[in-house]
């Protein structure tokens, strides 16, 4: 049951076809993408909670309320049709031309987008790039992976081959994200694929806990995007179709969530200016919400975060944030360590070897914190980046 691990994509498909192209979108490079499928695909997808959300994501969800299957995702970088006057009807006008350069109806059409908030969204400009974006379909994951990122530098990309009571079947995903990230969903897109047989409503369930276990677990500036979106496909090819009482439908849920976690690592590891990926583990809590309020106060903390790009082993900024963070606490009962040095232990500081801890601050890329409040049996973890000097730069210019 060992799983072979690749950054094919999704051209491991051979009935998935991708494109990538400029459309004039951002300032240069690439910014338009296709994912094609041959055939009828069964979907879900899940979305941000903010309540103000871009064109798309009111679209998206419309669509999965009346549709089971899907043929194409598009998806273009550079603005996010967000809080414009023209986005919804610039949906309607983009999905109807790809409908007709694809020969699909028109709600088998998916759509994501990321950019910029409250600029007119440039119909014309992705229109007139359709005709080029079929004509280019192929086996182009990594184009797609790049003409999708923003402030990103590098993509994120990801697929196995897993076998299971004799079946061989594969996941495909891509990913964009580095700023406007936090937990229940970032500024972050994600697209999957399997070809496992599998019904839309369990698709639903599978992927809601695999993003709860991955996306839902990343933070790097505590600001939650309008336009964040999962989104997954099954070709139905393998195998029998599968529900969620059997083994295989862990096994599945056990892969995807590891695709999932993969794909929100390398988000954290490429968070705008990071220097430092950070993980905080919570355990012993009272109960889960108490643990994730502890994990997310510490990941959160601006103190936190800028004494770790510091490298400065400040536990005191550690304690503040698991205080303030709502959760049950009992001081004297709390530990804290960083990496392997206990610094706080049952309501004393402890004796350390502060320049041993400074050097493991100073020489290590990923940084851990454990939090146990030794009150409960909850445990929680989330993935974090340092805040620095140039996440200031970036977004004070990302406009302008």
């Amino acid at each position: 049951m060992n799983c072979k691990i690749t950054n094919d994509g999704f051209d491991i498909f051979e009935s998935v076809k991708t494109s990538a192209v400029r459309a004039g979108i951002k300032r240069k490079g690439e910014d338009l993408a296709l994912i094609y499928f041959e055939k009828e695909a069964t979907f879900a997808a899940v979305f941000t909670t903010n309540k103000v959300k871009a064109h798309c994501v009111i679209y998206d969800e419309e669509l999965l309320k009346t549709q089971q299957n899907i043929r194409a995702v598009l998806i273009n970088s550079g603005n996010a049709n967000a809080c414009n006057i023209n986005g919804a009807q610039a949906i309607q006008d983009v999905t109807k031309a790809l409908s007709t350069v694809l020969n699909i109806k028109q709600n088998e059409i998916f759509i994501a987008q990321t950019g910029i908030i409250g600029e007119e969204f440039p119909t014309k400009k992705v229109t007139n790039a359709l005709a080029k974006l079929k004509n280019n379909l192929g086996k182009n994951s990594q184009n797609l992976a790049r003409a999708i990122l923003t402030t990103d530098k590098i993509p994120k990309i990801i697929s196995i081959e897993c076998e299971y009571a004799g079946v061989i079947f594969h996941i495909g995903a891509v990913a964009k994200g580095a700023g406007m990230i936090h937990p229940n969903m970032a500024t972050m897109l994600s697209f999957i694929v399997t070809d496992l047989k599998i019904t839309q409503n369990i698709l639903k369930v599978a992927l809601k806990e695999a993003v709860d276990k991955s996306f839902n677990r990343i933070s790097v500036d505590g600001d939650m995007s309008t336009n964040d979106t999962v989104f997954i496909a099954s070709l139905n090819e393998v195998g029998d179709l599968i529900n969620e009482e059997n083994e295989f439908y862990r096994y599945f849920v056990d892969k995807l969530t590891e695709c999932c976690v993969y794909l929100a690592k390398e988000i954290v590891k490429d968070a705008e200016g990071a220097t430092k990926f950070c993980e905080v583990l919570v355990f012993g809590a009272d109960k889960d919400e108490d643990a994730q309020k502890v994990a997310r106060s510490i990941a959160n903390s601006l103190l936190v975060k800028t004494a770790i790009f510091g490298k400065d082993p400040n536990w005191g900024r550690i304690i503040a944030a698991v205080g303030y963070s709502g959760a049950n606490i009992d001081v004297e009962k709390l530990e804290i360590k960083i990496g392997d040095f206990l610094v706080y232990s049952w309501g004393r500081p402890q004796e350390f070897d502060k320049i041993a801890l400074l050097e493991y601050m100073r020489q290590n890329d990923s940084i851990k914190i454990y939090i146990n409040l030794n009150i409960g049996a909850s445990n929680f973890n989330l993935y974090f980046s340092d805040l620095t000097y140039e996440y200031i730069k970036i977004n004070a210019q990302y406009h302008t």
